[in-house]
């Protein structure tokens, strides 16, 4: 994982403080106002539970 150095405020001037701050709340807002993530599809595929659907099948179908 890589630390970013980030200055000290004694070190910054006010309007680079002002505008971290600002940079700061602006995506709390952004995260706050965001629709919630779906935990689960609106689009249902058809299968019952016990069905189930694999990208690469074992056995092949043969195509006529």
């Amino acid at each position: 994982m890589t630390t970013l150095e980030q200055p000290s405020p004694s070190e910054m001037t006010p309007a680079a403080r002002a505008a971290e701050v600002t940079s700061i709340l602006a995506a709390a807002l952004v995260r706050t106002l965001a629709p919630p993530q779906a935990t689960e599809s609106a689009v249902r595929l058809g299968f019952l539970l016990d069905q189930r659907v694999h990208a690469t099948p074992s056995q092949p179908e043969k195509l006529s």
